[in-house]
């Protein structure tokens, strides 16, 4: 049985399609997920094949895949939250109580910004590894980089850096064995659960000067790309 239904889907995409090509791409690669470039048929327009081509390769029964598309989704709604152009956006908010719904009659729950449900808590207990990096991940990021900048997909090719730097802190996040929400999304947040245990604070005072220089190059860089991917779209 599917876990998020064909039409919240539906819905989530005829939304989608007030969304520019990029964006919709975004979107998806941000939560890990990648298309199946397939002709779909019964579907009109390149918004509309192009989430199909996302869901086509996706398992709406496999909780991973189904964690990873309600991340998607909560992404959608930060997006129309941004596009509102004053407090009273009456339409803007409609459509986001709809969608909401829609995730409310699968069993989710939109908390803190996030798309929630009992049904992902269960694959979080049986999960030996809450993050898996690889040589191997690391080099399909790193190539999924190259050919999307090699075909002129730049918003895509920084979507699959910003996932391989998240899924790095996650794992250092593992192995120091420090609490973390596996669901954060934000490298910001990830970087400063890591940056006192593994002494990158640049504001030690214990730290000579380049060394200080150093770790605020990168503390700036992990902001610089949580901004390019997450506001500058």
């Amino acid at each position: 049985m599917d876990l998020i239904s064909k039409r919240t889907r539906n819905a989530f995409r005829e939304v989608m399609v007030g969304f520019v090509l990029r964006e919709i791409s975004m979107i998806f690669d941000s939560a890990d997920l990648t298309p199946i470039y397939i002709d779909i048929d019964g579907v009109s327009g390149q918004r509309r094949t192009l989430v199909e081509q996302y869901y086509a390769n996706l398992n709406f029964e496999l909780l991973s895949d189904v964690k990873k598309l309600a991340r998607a989704y909560s992404e959608v709604v930060y997006k129309l939250e941004e596009s509102k152009s004053h407090i009273d956006d009456r339409d803007v908010q409609k459509t986001i109580d709809s969608l909401i719904k829609c995730m409310e009659q699968d069993d989710f729950k939109y908390e803190a910004g996030n798309f929630v449900s009992h049904k992902l808590d269960q694959q979080i207990l049986n999960t030996s590894s809450i993050v898996e990096l690889s040589l191997d991940s690391i080099m399909e990021h790193l190539n999924k980089v190259k050919n999307k900048i090699a075909l002129g997909d730049n918003s895509g090719a920084i979507s699959n850096a910003y996932t391989l730097i998240e899924q790095f802190l996650k794992e250092l996040l593992k192995i120091t064995e420090i609490n973390f929400n596996q669901d954060e999304g934000d490298i910001r947040s990830l970087y400063n659960l890591i940056k006192e245990p593994l002494n990158l604070n640049p504001g030690n005072p214990s730290l000579e000067n380049h060394l200080k220089s150093i770790l605020d190059g990168i503390q700036k860089q992990i902001a610089g790309l949580y901004i390019l991917a997450n506001k500058a779209s």
